[in-house]
């Protein structure tokens, strides 16, 4: 099933700078059925934010397109015309009042056209950052996987894929006491490349301060399971839920014959054992399977 990015997004933001940005969802434009991804309020304009967050205008309206998806120009069109209706709509008395964001890991040139669509006086911000004025509005495009990787742009790079992961993660993973709150992102965003990071490392989840309840509450049991591995399982969960998990002919080879034989009869009983061997053995004359 594929992976809904933006409440992420909007969850990071939330962490990071809650205190200082108000962010609203699914920001109704009008009548019509049209809403864009985010809406980002500065609590106070006098507070400095950090790269790229300075670019904020007081208002911000964001567009965000998940890894999978790359910006063309029909999204450049569709910020603009949401741009035009929070306008109208709030009555703005000059555009330079309402900033525009498109977020992407892709972009799919050419963004910006004469004839439609256009980015004008674009000018390079720094890595990935290309910053101009759409039909008045101050516009930015950010690339999500140019971004440099820095505390300050986290929320970002955590919703992104790209030739960026790995470097993310393992920055993550060597400073794990300094961001415990973002490295928890990591077991539902990036779950694979954390995998081979602790393994490229030699370190264990929980070492680096991911308690198996917490990847449960993320990720569930299986996924969690493949995290760890089966034999950490055993000292985490205890042997009765490990049993369940990874069945019976795996804990045989994990914890013996005698203990797979106790749990059993712990979980089910004594009559429950019997039931169960008595449905898998074939009666004396019934024929060998060929």
């Amino acid at each position: 099933m594929a992976l809904y990015w933006h409440p992420y997004l909007a969850e990071l933001l939330r962490q990071d700078y809650g205190d200082r940005l108000v962010i609203e969802e699914e920001v109704s434009l009008g009548d019509m059925p049209l809403r864009a991804d985010l809406l980002l309020i500065r609590r106070d304009p006098n507070v400095s934010l950090p790269f790229p967050f300075s670019l904020l205008g007081k208002y911000t309206l964001v567009e965000y397109k998940s890894p999978d998806d790359a910006a063309t120009h029909d999204d450049l069109v569709k910020l603009e015309i949401y741009g035009l209706l929070y306008a109208q709509r709030e009555g703005l008395t000059s555009r330079q009042e309402l900033t525009l964001w498109l977020l992407a890991s892709h972009f799919r040139e050419p963004m910006s056209r004469r004839n439609g669509a256009y980015l004008d006086e674009a000018q390079a911000m720094g890595s990935g950052v290309r910053l101009g004025t759409l039909d008045g509005f101050p516009a930015c495009l950010i690339d999500l996987t140019q971004l440099p990787i820095a505390s300050e742009a986290l929320p970002l790079l955590l919703v992104t894929k790209g030739p960026q992961e790995r470097a993310l993660v393992t920055f993550l993973v060597e400073h794990y006491e300094a961001y415990p709150q973002h490295l928890r992102w990591l077991q539902e965003l990036h779950v694979q490349q954390l995998r081979e990071v602790l393994a490229m490392k030699k370190l264990t989840a929980e070492q680096i301060g991911l308690d198996y309840d917490a990847l449960l509450d993320l990720i569930g049991e299986e996924r969690a399971l493949g995290l760890i591995g089966e034999e950490r399982a055993l000292g985490l969960i205890g042997e009765e839920r490990a049993l369940g998990l990874i069945g019976e002919e795996r804990a045989l080879g994990l914890i013996g014959k005698e203990r797979v034989l106790e749990n059993l009869l712990r979980l089910g009983g004594e009559q429950w054992l019997r039931e169960q061997l008595e449905r898998h053995t074939p009666p004396p004359d019934a024929p060998e399977q060929s």
